[in-house]
């Protein structure tokens, strides 16, 4: 039998799962302490594993006008300059880089489903689907604030007479970038969202139940996942990481977060691509104009989404939608749901 309805119309009296718990109040299993280590130990090996397949065929369908039109791929062993056409092409960097962390998907869905014994779904949200119509309000609602963010650095950047780059690619390689911005990037931030505030989160948190060590872990995971050097951009990661999982569990599921990583990744892209092809070194330092705005846009738009979702009636456990403390991010209890429901 499904444990998910067909509908997904939100009831006050729910009192089902929250997101994340999901992991740990799983089916009639009893929550023993060795299955979320199983399960982290499995995401590990999966994830190393497709990340090398993954970069390795992105890498040879990045070599293939190089060269490799005739399917010689012992060559690479013998003749380094067709490695070296990918590791001097800032395009090609761009593109693996991108598309080798969608291996993170079919990790996070297999490992829910081998090592958990349950519905991969489950990592999309309480209603164990994505919603489409919220989704695409979230994105919009993206579009807006952090296109304002970027409106307002690059005033900053204007007023300070500090330099874009180098200048734009011409209409060729920019095609290129916009391809890669529209068609792979947003693959590659529902894959992270559905790995550490997906799986991730609602595995750990299996271990102490309230959400806020998984949160603390997985944001403090996202920003070793970067490689940037600037305390600044520290600041800006982390909080990003916390707001997101923050709307994950208070709505229900991960399409607010989804839409504020596909937006603020294909808008960084598009509007760096302006200036050349942007490049996978993150060390450096950030003036203030480059990273403030986007704290505020992501404060703002978590704040909107927030009450959004509220608004909508959004499902914040399966079953239904439970009022979920802002800051412990528990359920209600019957006498708080009482309350709301009547008042």
């Amino acid at each position: 039998m499904d444990v998910f309805p067909a509908a997904a119309e939100p009831t006050p009296e729910a009192t089902g799962t929250p997101y994340h718990l999901l992991a740990r109040e799983h089916g009639t299993r009893p929550h023993r302490w060795w299955r979320p280590l199983v399960a982290l130990l499995v995401f590990g090996a999966l994830t190393l594993v497709l990340l090398a397949v993954t970069m390795s065929a992105l890498s040879l369908f990045v070599l293939f006008p190089a060269g490799f039109a005739e399917l010689r791929v012992a060559s690479l062993w013998w003749d380094p300059e067709l490695v070296e056409t990918l590791v001097q092409d800032p395009f090609a960097l761009l593109f693996v880089s991108f598309g080798a962390i969608v291996a993170l998907m079919p990790a996070a869905l297999l490992s829910a489903a081998w090592a958990q014994r349950r519905s991969p779904r489950e990592l999309l949200g309480v209603t164990g689907r994505l919603r489409w119509r919220w989704l695409a309000e979230c994105l919009l609602g993206a579009l807006v604030v952090l296109g304002a963010a970027f409106a307002l650095s690059a005033l900053l950047t204007v007023l300070t007479g500090r330099s874009f780059g180098p200048g734009f690619p011409g209409w060729a390689d920019y095609a290129r970038i916009a391809a890669l911005a529209l068609l792979v990037i947003p693959f590659q931030s529902a894959a992270e969202e559905i790995a550490f505030r997906g799986f991730l989160l609602q595995t750990v948190t299996a271990w102490f139940r309230t959400p806020w060590v998984a949160i603390a872990v997985t944001s403090v995971l996202f920003l070793f996942g970067h490689g940037y050097t600037d305390p600044l951009v520290w600041c800006e990661l982390l909080v990003m990481a916390a707001v997101m999982c923050w709307l994950t569990l208070r709505t229900g599921g991960l399409e607010a977060a989804i839409a504020l990583h596909v937006l603020n990744n294909v808008l960084t892209v598009l509007v760096g691509g302006l200036a050349g092809v942007p490049g996978i070194e993150q060390a450096g330092d950030f003036a203030l104009g480059d990273v403030v705005p986007f704290i505020a846009a992501v404060l703002v738009y978590g704040w909107w989404a927030d009450r959004r979702a509220a608004r909508r009636g959004a499902w914040t456990v399966t079953g239904g939608r439970v009022p979920l403390n802002p800051w412990s991010l528990r359920p209600a209890t019957r006498v708080d749901l009482h309350a709301e429901v009547t008042g």
